[in-house]
């Protein structure tokens, strides 16, 4: 089967399908290696084989969110609804306050908890953001940062944040309104 790969060339690849192991990524199965796509990107580049992406797990939105209280292992957001266990496999980045910069992955999720892979350096406190996401980098190697698409959107929700707790917004980085 031919694709159009992230360049826009045309290959011939052996397989391409939802990866059940990293939800919301197609894996293209070349003769030597493997390449993931976002399943979006991958329509964008293949509208014709958008079939193909039918049995794609649906992930949940990525959360900005207030800490309401945390532990050593969990934070809490008392104003969240989420399904249980939805973001399981996500990172829990602490993106402003206390504990800046702490990422660790989620293991278990309540309506309003999720619980973590290994205990907080610095446990956030009401004074953190964070956000929860299937695709953050690794902040050793690219920075306390997240992929530039998914900041615009994160961005706009985090400075509206933090002006309905009065607080004086952090500067734009990737978004110019």
């Amino acid at each position: 089967m031919d694709i159009i790969d992230i360049n826009n060339r045309e290959r011939e690849c052996l397989r391409a399908y939802p990866d059940p192991n990293y939800p919301g990524f197609m894996r293209i199965q070349f003769k030597r290696y493997h390449e993931w796509y976002t399943i979006a990107e991958f329509i964008e580049l293949n509208p014709k084989l958008k079939h193909l992406t039918k049995n794609a797990p649906k992930l949940p939105e990525d959360v900005v969110g207030v800490v309401t209280s945390s532990g050593k292992n969990f934070l809490s957001d008392t104003s969240q609804k989420w399904q249980p266990n939805s973001y399981l496999g996500f990172f829990a980045w602490v993106s402003r306050g206390k504990g800046e910069g702490q990422k660790r992955t989620v293991v278990k999720n309540t309506k309003t908890i999720v619980y973590i892979d290994q205990e907080w350096d610095v446990k956030p406190d009401k004074t953190s953001q964070y956000v929860i996401s299937h695709n953050i980098h690794e902040t050793e190697v690219m920075g306390n940062t997240l992929p530039q698409e998914d900041m615009k959107k994160l961005e706009e929700r985090a400075r509206k944040m933090d002006i309905e707790r009065g607080l004086k917004p952090a500067p734009r980085q990737y978004t110019k309104k």
